[in-house]
This record gives structure tokens, C-alpha cells and sequence, in this order.
């Protein structure tokens, strides 16, 4: 009889080990989300700017400022970093340079929980030393997020320093960025839109954290 008893504990104790083995390869079976620095809050749309890195690094760099004045993101060369902001329309100042310091305009219209991209490269001997390249989820193959961005870590600027810096240069950056407004205003459709995110050029949350 005893002896019954001792298989049975056996049996009943080797049954409980397989099923915790069968529960934790379940579970390890089960994917996971992957959080992404880039992915877009529900309420919110995240821009990433990006500077792709050159050979010969200029030291100029390059501030992502709102109409507020306030500073959105920060590059130096090969940096790249993402901006929440509320979804609609926003108008936005690429500064370079201090003496005087030059203005390029971009329009963002943004959606809720979506990422768009911008990449900013050098121009050399040029009135407009950023070439401001809107990246379109359309023009992507297969509309997938641009692996590029995914894969270089963001930086994390001391963004005060630079709002700092834009309060200090602020009679002339309002002056120069009157003037590019007006420029902006009377330029042709075609340059317009090229310097324009709109809302479907984003992806979702779920995109961006894909492979």
C-alpha cells in the first residue's frame, strides 16, 4: 500500500514539473513588443530629424526650432533625434549659423500616434545651407519605416541650453525669419510642398517597431 502511495506522489510530481515546463515554453513562445525610441504616442506624432553622418564633418550645427521659439531637436554631424508634438499644423525654423544666423522654413501637418521623418544634410556655397528632405512613407519600398532611422540610436541634447541660446538670438531671428516668411509665401507650390510633411507621409506605432 505505502508503496502505491509513494508512485503516486511520483507520477502526480513528475505531471506538475511537465506542465510548468509546458507553461514556460508557452509563454516563451509568445512575441513580445519591442519599444521602440521612435515610436509615436497615441496622442501625440513624433518627428524624427536626421543628419546623416559625413566624412568631412562640418562644425555648424543645426537647430529645429518652433514658432515659439522653443527648440525642438539638436544635430550635429551623424546625430539624429525625435520631437513629440501635437497633432496639426506646424510651422518650423531650421537655424544655422550665428552671425547672422540663417532661417529655412518647413511646414509639419501631423496626425496623433504617428512618425514622420526629416532628413537634413550640408550644402556647401549655398544661400540655403540645409537641404531639408522630407522622407514619404509613399515613396519607401513597400511603404515599410526606413531601417536607417530604426537602427541609429537617438541622442539626448540639453534642449534648454539651446532655447537659451534661441531667447539670446531672438530680435535677429525674428527678423530674418520675417523675411523667409515672406519668401515662403510667395514661392511657388512645387517648392512648398516639397518642404511640407503631410499627415499620410507618417507611420503607425506598430510600423515602426516592425523588422
Amino acid at each position: 500500500m505505502k508503496s502505491r502511495l509513494r508512485g503516486c506522489r511520483r507520477a502526480a510530481g513528475l505531471l506538475v514539473i511537465a506542465l510548468l515546463s509546458i507553461t514556460a515554453t508557452t509563454e516563451a513562445q509568445i512575441p513580445k513588443a519591442v519599444e521602440s525610441p521612435y515610436a509615436a504616442p497615441s496622442d501625440q506624432a513624433l518627428v524624427v530629424f536626421s543628419r546623416p553622418r559625413r566624412r568631412q564633418a562640418s562644425d555648424v550645427t543645426y537647430r529645429i526650432v518652433s514658432q515659439a521659439g522653443r527648440c525642438l531637436a539638436v544635430l550635429d554631424n551623424g546625430w539624429q533625434m525625435g520631437a513629440t508634438m501635437w497633432p496639426g499644423r506646424h510651422m518650423v525654423m531650421v537655424i544655422t549659423g550665428t552671425a547672422p544666423p540663417t532661417i529655412q522654413l518647413m511646414e509639419l501637418k501631423l496626425s496623433a500616434g504617428k512618425t514622420y521623418v526629416v532628413n537634413l544634410r550640408s550644402r556647401v556655397h549655398m544661400k540655403s545651407p540645409v537641404r531639408i528632405q522630407i522622407i514619404r512613407r509613399s515613396d519607401q519600398p513597400l511603404e515599410a519605416f526606413p531601417p536607417a532611422v530604426r537602427k541609429l540610436a537617438p541622442v539626448d541634447p540639453d534642449l534648454r541650453k539651446c532655447t537659451e541660446w534661441v531667447s539670446w538670438k531672438r530680435s535677429k531671428i525674428e527678423t530674418r525669419a520675417e523675411q523667409v516668411k515672406r519668401k515662403w509665401d510667395e514661392a511657388a507650390d512645387e517648392y512648398r510642398n516639397a518642404h511640407t510633411l503631410h499627415r499620410n507621409d507618417g507611420w503607425t506605432a506598430a510600423e515602426v517597431r516592425e523588422p
